[in-house]
């Protein structure tokens, strides 16, 4: 195929097909409608083919995004006896994601793995290339897999090129994928192409197709064919309102038959197996007119270019497009999701049979983590439901998913309309009281909503009491809760008050089903948070930030990744901490969910003030205090002090390390509500006596045994803390006894600084010989955490031991090229923002990555790193 005016793509897509050295082995095109995109994706799929490797993919469809992996469906469709050659877990995981057999929806991560183990194995019989056309069309679950296998195909004999609508301001381009834009032709390479298709036009025609067509190759192509309706079109008309003009208005020239055929077949997503309704002669005049073009699908044909697929639907009255979702309803029996889509746009009046058809279809959608999608289906069933009760049930059912899944406008529209019908208000209550809470922190209008219905929304009272920290609402919500039947509320109202016990925590979870609803996952977890038992509940987490982010209950996929980062952090993975809540930042911040962002952003302050990235700290806590004041949330300022206190300390600070502490809790009493307060014991024991306050720290010591079997670590802050205020020959004991606790190891950061606190002890003491080992394994320990300037206080304890400490310099080889270049441009004096900016990445990101290189280099600050580069090229 002669394409002319794309040397450079269709140069990219034979590297990328080609495995070529240096070039990325996907290519993803992107531009305007009628560009060439699918003009360049058909000649890559025919240089594949020519060098014989095996094509799969397929192409999005505006029908099926609603439909969670319809996308996956197409891609193994041709492959589908590998599903048999892989572990019997992956082909278990995706002929339950695929709806051919019954089971509990995997998470997102194992739908992953398994279709890439599927992809792989396809690809040990031969060269794969993966082509898909209208990738915007596919649906959100599909494509996060399909990402997921774009970034590991290097591997394996695989290679991707993907076509897509151009993108849009807000996107971002995922580091690692070949984003190629298509441009319009140059003025050369458009004069070519026209001469090329219609050379015999006048030279002002041709001037004038050449000026409106603005390098657009399928303008090219089409106006000068245009219909007077085009001619018709006022000046400066879009270029694509032209086009679809053009096409229908051949469109009205074929027979109303054909016509229908057409209509069914657009809206069955481009399928067209429906030409053997038509005749030969009629398929004929179709191809005539330009409409469909001859390919190596299944049925030969296919629609020559999106626009004709729109052109066709606009042309098309109601009642015909009524009429052929119908058809379509009735052709998809055997596929309940896709035929629910189908039903709901071919009903008009009330059905209650088709209704509870619809709304059966999407619950099973939103089982498979698609809430998102299964709201406008249930809002459609309410539509259409005869008794005004029911239609109310339903659409309270709709906004209970669309708060969920983050789209909380519309929840709140669809609550204020159900509230119309319902008799019993609580349900609505509860839920308007959660969006309140949820997008604006009104914890005191969540509040007030709710204290008149004593029966409504209690585990929204207790999530509201938890922040509020207020003693007099946690003792209302109390009595509230002492006749109602919801079991997770009261178990969450005990653990936040340090009345809950594990064994409760972990019977709840024994009896909770593989399905159970992702808000009581949720509600569990945190519950497991303040006990130290998250570790336990590891792939719970996991099911909903990968089962729940996309389409699915956004709300509680924003929890997941905040319990994930707190859960990361105690195992010492700071750095999957910070990922993990700076992806549920931006989920939040996409979905209006101001509460939980305010979560995540403790989160990566908490990690901010472990390093000792003081500035960043102060960032995160003056976002937070600005907006937690206003509102009474005083468990994010607690958190908010938590974390400054945390960076105080990490420099030495004791002094105001003290003051922040004793905003988390006072000293010498542990209050109910104070939730952190107990794992803050270590802490404000440390600060108090490092800043003079002998009294404090002994008075809070004692207070705090009484806490030691809440939960493992709490126990190990005790003991910690009991040595810390003990005569010296008592302390060293206390300190083994805290360091002899089982499974310390589990906390790496804690566990440091107990053998760090042990080994200033042992060298206060003139112990050199016992305190070494002590501060060696606390400032290794502390290395690879990153936690740098706690490194360093460690490593300065054991110089005073007489031991010599080098500077880690061979540790620098350690970094990634992306790395290296932040660490460049830093050394050039570039500021975090500008560096950012230069490298498409955000000032946060690059302040991470600058508090990973340092311990790499062995050096603790900005100042030192160009000397620590230019060691590395001696």
């Amino acid at each position: 195929m002669d394409i002319i005016g794309r040397e450079r793509e269709l140069e990219a897509l034979r590297q990328a097909i080609d495995r070529a050295p240096g070039a990325l082995p996907n290519v993803v095109l992107h531009g305007d409608p009628g560009v060439g995109k699918s003009v360049l994706l058909t000649a890559g799929i025919g240089y594949a083919r020519e060098r014989g490797l095996r094509v799969v993919g397929g192409s999005g469809f505006e029908s099926e995004a609603q439909l969670a992996f319809a996308g996956l469906h197409q891609l193994f469709a041709p492959v589908m006896a590998y599903l048999d050659k892989v572990e019997p877990f992956h082909r278990d995981t995706l002929r339950r994601v695929l709806g051919m057999s019954e089971g509990p929806t995997p998470d997102r991560l194992a739908v992953s793995v398994a279709s890439l183990a599927v992809m792989a194995r396809v690809a040990e019989d031969g060269p794969v290339l993966i082509a898909v056309e209208d990738a915007h069309w596919v649906d959100v679950p599909t494509r996060e897999v399909m990402m997921f296998i774009l970034l590991r195909l290097h591997p394996y004999d695989l290679r991707a090129i993907f076509a897509r609508r151009p993108l849009t301001a807000t996107e971002r381009v995922t580091p690692g994928i070949n984003m190629i834009e298509v441009h319009p032709l140059d003025e050369e390479a458009s004069g070519r192409l026209l001469d090329l298709l219609h050379p015999d036009l006048p030279p002002s025609v041709r001037a004038r197709v050449l000026e409106e067509a603005a390098g657009n190759p399928l303008a090219i192509t089409e106006l000068p064919q245009s219909s007077a309706g085009v001619e018709m079109l006022p000046a400066g008309t879009p270029l694509r309102t032209r086009l679809e003009t053009g096409f229908a208005g051949r469109l009205l020239q074929l027979d109303p038959h054909v016509r229908e055929t057409l209509l069914v077949a657009a809206l069955d997503g481009d399928r067209l197996e429906h030409r053997a309704e038509l005749t030969p002669y009629e398929l004929i005049e179709v191809e005539r007119a330009g409409l469909v073009t001859r390919d190596s699908t299944p049925s030969g044909l296919r629609f020559r270019h999106p626009l004709v697929r729109s052109a066709i639907m606009k042309t098309a009255s109601p009642e015909e497009t009524r009429g052929a979702h119908a058809t379509l309803a009735e052709q998809h029996r055997a596929d309940p999701e896709l035929r629910m889509w189908h039903l709901a746009a071919a009903t008009v009046e009330p059905d209650e049979a088709v209704a509870a058809e619809i709304e059966k279809a999407a619950i099973s959608v939103s089982l498979r983590g698609g809430s998102g999608l299964a709201v406008k289906a249930i809002q459609r069933a309410a539509e259409l439901t005869p008794d005004p009760s029911a239609r109310a049930l339903r659409l309270g059912n709709a906004a209970e998913l669309a708060g969920e899944s983050g789209q909380l406008d519309l929840a709140q529209r669809l609550l204020d309309e159900a509230r119309r019908h319902l008799r019993d208000p609580s349900r609505a209550l509860a839920l308007r009281a959660q969006i309140l809470m949820l997008r604006d922190g009104d914890l005191d209008a969540a509040r007030r909503l709710l204290r008149g219905s004593p029966g409504a929304g209690p585990l929204v009272r207790v999530m509201a009491a938890s922040y509020a920290q207020d003693p007099a609402e946690w003792a209302e919500v109390g009595g509230d809760l002492a006749g109602c039947d919801d079991e997770h509320a009261k178990l969450l109202h005990d653990v936040f008050l340090g009345k809950g016990s594990a064994a409760r925590v972990r019977s709840a979870f024994g009896d909770l089903p593989e399905d159970a609803p992702p808000g009581r996952v949720a509600a569990l977890c945190r519950a497991a948070t303040w006990l130290d038992l998250l570790s336990e509940y590891r792939p719970r987490i996991r099911a909903l930030t990968e089962g729940e982010a996309g389409q699915g209950a956004v709300t509680h996929a924003a929890s997941g990744f905040w319990l994930a980062a707190h859960d990361h952090f105690i195992a010492g993975r700071w750095d999957d901490a910070e990922t993990a809540a700076n992806a549920g930042l931006d989920l939040c911040v996409r979905h209006d969910l101001e509460l939980l962002a305010h979560d995540l952003r403790c989160g990566l302050g908490w990690v901010a003030a472990a390093r000792g990235d003081t500035e960043s700290v102060r960032e995160y806590s003056r976002t937070v205090e600005q907006w937690a004041a206003p509102r009474g949330s005083r468990l994010h300022l607690s958190l908010s002090a938590r974390n400054l206190a945390l960076a105080a300390m990490a420099h030495g600070d004791y002094e105001g390390a003290f003051a922040y502490w004793s905003e988390v809790g006072p000293p010498g009493a542990f209050p109910p509500h104070a939730a952190f307060a107990p794992f803050a014991v270590f802490d404000l024991v440390e600060s108090a006596a490092r800043s003079g306050r002998a009294a404090e720290a002994r008075a809070h010591a004692e207070a705090a045994t009484v806490l030691a079997d809440r939960a493992p670590r709490v126990r190990l802050h005790v003991l910690a803390a009991s040595a810390l205020v003990a005569p010296d020959e008592e302390a060293v004991a206390l300190f083994k006894n805290a360091l002899a606790l089982p499974r310390i190891e589990r906390w790496p950061f804690d566990h440091a600084r107990v053998r760090l606190a042990l080994g200033e002890l042992h060298r206060r003491r003139l112990q050199p010989g016992e305190a070494r080992p002590e501060l060696r394994r606390a400032a290794d320990l502390f290395a690879a955490l990153g936690a740098t300037v706690w490194q360093r206080r460690a490593e300065q304890e054991l110089r005073a031991t007489g031991v010599a400490v080098s500077r880690r310099q061979g540790a620098a080889h350690g970094l990634t090229p992306q790395q290296l270049e932040v660490a460049e441009l830093a050394a050039s004096g570039l500021s975090n923002k500008e560096i950012g900016e230069r490298m498409f990445l955000s000032a946060r990101t690059i302040s991470a990555h600058l508090y990973r290189i340092f311990p790499k280099l062995g050096i603790t600050s900005r100042a030192a790193l160009r000397d620590a580069l230019d060691a590395l090229d001696d």
